[in-house]
């Protein structure tokens, strides 16, 4: 059972083109093997780096993933599938260049607009807490089961 939260960054247009638009696979027949379907997706990517691929490596199937920006968290969502994507596909195809090789899924997305000082009160962090990269909440700051945080966070909005 999935039990991990991941607070997600995102600093670019990007996003917009596979998180909070969703892909057809199908119009990209080069897509990698390792997406689970070949209609509409969402997914998102994180850089090389050893804080990202040691929080990519815990990421599980259902762990809740919160999207922020600039001190606001704007969406929510689930992982679903991971896999590295060695080709650089999704950085060339649709990042301009950015390159993101630890790829995941994004199910369940559901845009939120909530401060960030909200969350920082959920997981106890201290209310000038503002998250650098992608983080995982560390097991002791997360008191509640994932599907009460998320509707915590969906109701704020």
């Amino acid at each position: 059972m999935s039990s991990n939260v991941f607070l997600v960054p995102y600093d670019s247009e990007d996003f917009e083109q596979t998180v909070l638009s969703e892909v057809d696979l199908g119009e990209f027949p080069d897509h990698p093997a390792e997406f689970s379907q070949s209609g509409p997706v969402r997914f998102w990517g994180a850089r090389e780096g050893s804080n990202n691929e040691t929080y990519f490596e815990k990421m599980d199937e259902g762990d809740l993933l919160l999207f922020y920006h600039e001190g606001e968290y704007i969406g929510t969502g689930r992982v679903g599938t991971t896999f590295v994507d060695n080709d650089e596909w999704a950085s060339t195809t649709f990042w301009n260049g950015d390159t993101a090789t630890l790829i995941y899924t994004i199910e369940e997305f559901t845009s939120v607009s909530v401060p960030k000082a909200a969350l920082n009160n959920i997981f106890d962090y201290s209310d000038g807490y503002n998250p650098q990269g992608l983080i995982r909440v560390a097991d002791n700051r997360v008191d509640n089961n994932l599907d009460a945080i998320e509707l915590a966070v969906q109701k704020y909005n």
